[in-house]
């Protein structure tokens, strides 16, 4: 088993703390359905994901210490077809979901919830969570004139657990969580009026305090949320710095942004002594925390304090077969569960395969970053036709462009060299829908000033790295791989360059480094026109990002004209359906590099863009090996 980017923190090392009390505390998060090893978007396995690979990390670590406590941080219902599969076919007919089963079998002891499980809606989440048998955690919401079924703010675990000489003693754990309080915005159609969501901070604190009064021996905060900076308000949407720092605070498993921490060579500073993991996303690492505990001191309400502590995590991509085999070692006793989650299986693949249209090009987001490409204009399209009628109805509205804002949501960078959409010319498939729109945001119309339009562009073209003019042999890469691909948005039915040569406003997570003139230069129309300042667009987008997500500020100052709970991947469902002689797109040309004499740069991309030889030859690219993390080095001159 390999363990990456340990963290100790020891606060008091004395030996009767290392032969006294250890608690291990493990941790999934944003699973997104990502039950199999198994790549249902290219219909193969992938043993680089899912919960079920897990498992034999899971017992292995629990046979290691006695004392271990599993706990899961949400986004744990949405992302896979398999979700989908479970909305659709599976529950209806009276099975549980998938993912609560095993997590059932695998004995979670609590979870807390994400963003995205919100996205189908409260009755479906509850029907989830009702035959779930751990406790589900949020400090932040009130439910209004929705049943919060198994959801409550906090929880006392009571364990008894045992010391090295292997005496036993009560251990009393509290368990709090905490989801974004954006969700109310990206998830509006369904939650407004229903459930309020507040700040994470206070609502945290409270709960907090609230367990050392009540007890608790430890509190351990389930956060889905990124860890941030030290600097974030207390409304942020990243807070998992600032969590650790609250008194009363044992342990934090972070989330959301599905970064894997701690990693080698991660500069976070300080976390004040409280340990936190963020076990990356779909499966991809176990967090670890383990925590060596003593007598608390007197005075304290307390029975225990903690000594020690070291973080660390366990990649899925270091074990072996017979690991992966260990959940189905452990499922014999259950043999209905097991033939559950092969009919799961079963069900989920032909739900995928599923013929919508087909397509005369292949639809791929391999060198969507450089170029407008035909995976990004398909979308674009969809969005287009799914907001005429709400226009027909609108007259009012007629004489105003319409933008159609799109991003490619797999395109490698922190997804890893297979992180790429790549749908061959032909028959279309439901899988390669959400492959495409791997989010089941709604579909939001804005009206958008050209000032607002400029700078959502702005944030978009922190994707690349400063060039600077020079020689080929100083040749350097071209895209910032910290930056999500999926807040790479074109804007189409828009004209512009991105100038490379200025620094970026923002950094790849959105944080304003630079005030200067930014990237953007001649933003113009469809037709040539010059966009001022102060003219007025359309924008079909997500509710996702008019809601700000990905900290678009600019997206999110927009007025709404018209929002959906229809889901944009339904519109691009629809739009296949409609074009069953097979989609051409025509591929707006919406943005270019402005030039800059040829300076040389390097573009990394899938291996799988090899496959594409004539694209290449057109961007003018050159190919240049493969380096060691297993991307394609591609040269290039702006």
């Amino acid at each position: 088993m390999t363990v990456i980017g340990t963290r100790s923190d020891r606060r008091e090392t004395t030996a009767a703390g290392r032969r006294g009390l250890r608690l291990r505390i493990l941790a999934t998060s944003d699973l997104h359905a990502h039950l199999l090893p198994f790549n249902y978007f290219a219909d193969r396995p992938d043993h680089g994901v899912g919960l079920s690979g897990l498992a034999g990390l899971i017992q292995r670590a629990r046979a290691a210490c006695p004392n271990t406590l599993l706990f899961d941080n949400g986004d744990t219902l949405q992302g896979a077809p398999l979700a989908d599969a479970a909305l659709a076919d599976l529950m209806p007919r009276g099975q549980d979901h998938p993912m609560i089963a095993v997590m059932n079998a695998l004995g979670y002891d609590a979870a807390t919830l994400g963003n995205h499980d919100f996205d189908f809606g409260l009755g479906a989440l509850h029907q989830a969570l009702s035959v779930a048998r751990y406790p589900v955690v949020l400090a932040n919401v009130d439910w209004l004139d929705a049943d919060p079924g198994p959801v409550q703010r906090r929880k006392m675990l009571e364990r008894t657990v045992t010391d090295a000489a292997g005496n036993g003693h009560p251990l009393r754990i509290g368990v709090t969580g905490a989801v974004p309080p954006q969700v109310m915005r990206w998830a509006r159609a369904h939650l407004e009026g229903r459930i309020a969501v507040h700040d994470i901070l206070p609502a945290v604190r409270r709960e907090v305090a609230t367990l050392r009064a009540e007890g608790a021996d430890l509190v351990i905060v389930l956060a889905h949320s990124g860890m941030g900076h030290d600097t974030d308000p207390a409304d942020g949407e990243n807070v998992g710095r600032l969590l650790s720092r609250i008194d009363g605070v044992d342990a934090v498993i972070a989330g959301h942004t599905h970064r894997a921490f701690p990693r080698p060579g991660d500069a976070t500073g300080p976390l004040g002594g409280t340990p936190l993991v963020q076990p990356g996303c779909w499966g991809s690492h176990l967090g670890q925390i383990d925590l060596d505990l003593g007598p608390a001191t007197a005075g304290s309400t307390a029975r225990w304090r903690v000594l020690g502590s070291e973080a660390a995590l366990i990649p899925l991509a270091g074990i072996g077969a017979e690991d992966r085999a260990d959940l189905w070692q452990r499922l014999k006793p259950m043999p209905g569960l097991q033939r559950q989650i092969l009919r799961s299986h079963r069900a989920t693949r032909v739900y995928a395969a599923r013929t919508l249209g087909r397509t005369a090009v292949p639809l791929e987001t391999y060198f969507s970053l450089i170029a407008p490409c035909a995976a990004t204009q398909v979308i674009a399209d969809a969005q287009r036709a799914a907001i005429a009628p709400v226009l027909r109805d609108r007259p009012e509205l007629a004489h105003l462009p319409l933008v159609s804002a799109t991003t490619p949501f797999k395109a490698g960078g922190r997804g890893g060299p297979a992180h790429y959409t790549d749908v061959p010319a032909g028959r279309v498939l439901l899988r390669h829908a959400a492959d495409l729109y791997g989010f089941s945001n709604g579909l939001i119309l804005l009206k958008a000033t050209g000032a607002q339009l400029r700078e959502w562009l702005e944030r978009s073209a922190s994707a690349f790295f400063r060039v600077v003019p020079g020689p080929a042999d100083l040749a350097r890469p071209l895209i910032d791989p910290a930056f999500a691909s999926y807040n790479f948005d074109r804007l189409d039915g828009l004209r512009y360059e991105i100038d490379l040569s200025q620094p970026a406003r923002t950094s790849a997570e959105g944080d304003v480094t630079h005030s200067g003139p930014g990237r953007i230069r001649n933003l113009r129309l469809s037709d040539g026109r010059p966009l001022c300042d102060t003219q007025t667009c359309l924008v079909a987008t997500s509710a996702y990002r008019a809601a700000g997500g990905g900290r678009f500020s600019a997206a999110q100052a927009c007025e709404t004209i018209h929002e959906s709970t229809d889901p944009v991947r339904n519109a691009l469902m629809a739009h296949f359906a409609a074009h069953q002689d097979g989609l051409d797109p025509v591929v707006e040309p919406s943005f270019t590099f402005t030039p800059l004499g040829g300076a040389p740069v390097i573009l990394h991309t899938g291996p799988g863009a090899a496959a594409y030889p004539q694209r290449i030859r057109d961007l003018g690219l050159v190919p240049d090996g493969v380096e060691d993390d297993g991307f394609a080095r591609y040269l290039m001159k702006i």
